[in-house]
C-alpha cells in the first residue's frame, strides 16, 4: 500500500508539472502515463503471475514513447522509452519464471515506472527553464 500512495504521490507530481510548464511533448507523456495508470488499475494487480493485461498496458506505453521518442526534438522521450522498455521486459522475464517471484516482479515494475516518470520530469524542468530563457 506504501509503495502505491508514493507512486500516486509521483505520478500526480509529474503530470501537474508537465500540464503545468512543459511543452507538447510533455503533456502527451503525461496523458499517456495518466491514461496507462487508469487501465493499469482496472485489471487484476495481484502480482500472483504475469500480468497479462498490465503488460498489453504498459506495451501501449512503450510504443506511445518510442513514437514521441522518434518525433521529438528532446532526449529525454529517448530515456523514458528506453526505461518503459525494461519495465516491459520485467513482464517477459517473469513469464519464464516458476514460484513465489511475486515481490520482485512487483519491484521491478515499480522501480521502472518511477524511472520513466522522472525521465519525464527532468525532461518538463528544462523545457521549463528554455522557455523562461527565451521570455526574458
Amino acid at each position: 500500500m506504501f509503495l502505491e500512495i508514493v507512486g500516486l504521490a509521483i505520478l500526480i507530481s509529474a503530470v501537474t508539472v508537465a500540464f503545468g510548464w512543459g511543452g507538447r511533448d510533455e503533456r502527451f507523456a503525461a496523458g499517456a502515463f495518466i491514461i496507462a495508470t487508469l487501465m493499469s488499475w482496472v485489471t487484476d494487480n495481484a502480482y500472483s503471475g504475469t500480468q497479462m493485461n498490465v503488460l498489453i498496458v504498459d506495451f501501449a506505453l512503450l510504443l506511445g514513447l518510442v513514437g514521441l521518442a522518434l518525433t521529438s526534438d528532446r532526449f529525454w522521450p529517448m530515456y523514458a522509452a528506453a526505461f518503459q522498455l525494461v519495465g516491459t521486459v520485467v513482464h517477459v522475464a517473469s513469464m519464464t519464471q516458476t514460484g513465489d517471484s511475486a515481490w520482485a516482479y512487483a519491484v521491478g515494475l515499480i522501480f521502472w515506472s518511477y524511472a520513466v516518470m522522472a525521465a519525464l520530469l527532468a525532461g518538463t524542468w528544462v523545457e521549463g527553464r528554455h522557455r523562461r530563457s527565451i521570455h526574458m
